[in-house]
């Protein structure tokens, strides 16, 4: 995303719409961080727009002292509910590409690894599973990289990966590996 798209996209939404989506955004992380740690993954990516537009529906109904106008108006309150959850996303990304420094030491295969693994693997353990993993890769002269690959992810895994997963995991590191490596 170049600047300018950020900044079309920041002006299509509104002040108010940017209010909720930052307080949108601190309630994800904040949920994220305390009584969501053991959520899957899939379905915190929905938080945000569920926040926003409940966020949204009380700024509406508070802005004009009326829960009848949400009944009334509710495909617009619908619609700027789902654009202050999408506002929070952007927001999200904006702020995992330029302001989180990622205090990791990891190689560029080691991160290309981590990134693939997360939410397959605890949190706390990501950085180890995947130098795990990129030195069994980078041991490994046979070309069995990917079996030894599953077979960290299956000892590391969480308890709702299934063996498939593992195996098209593991799939899917080595060829990424080989494309990080060509370059």
């Amino acid at each position: 995303m170049t600047i300018i798209e950020i900044i079309d996209a920041f002006t299509f939404y509104g002040l108010d719409v940017l209010c909720l989506a930052a307080l949108t955004f601190a309630a994800v992380q904040l949920c994220k961080l305390t009584f969501l740690k053991k959520l899957n993954r899939k379905l915190i990516t929905f938080l945000p727009f569920i926040l926003g537009t409940l966020f949204y529906a009380a700024y509406a109904a508070l802005k004009n002292m009326s829960f009848e106008y949400l009944i009334l108006n509710y495909v617009s309150v619908l619609e700027h509910g789902i654009s202050v959850g999408a506002a929070a996303t952007l927001t999200f990304v904006l702020y995992e590409q330029f302001v989180r420094e990622k205090k990791s030491g990891l190689t560029a295969s080691e991160g290309v690894i981590s990134a693939l693994i997360e939410g397959y693997v605890p949190a706390e353990n990501v950085e180890k599973v995947a130098k795990l993993i990129s030195e069994a890769i980078a041991k490994d002269v046979t070309g069995g990289g990917a079996s030894r690959a599953a077979e960290i992810l299956s000892a590391n895994a969480g308890e709702e990966i299934t063996e498939r997963d593992i195996q098209v995991l593991s799939k899917l590191i080595i060829e990424a590996l080989a494309h990080v490596n060509a370059s």
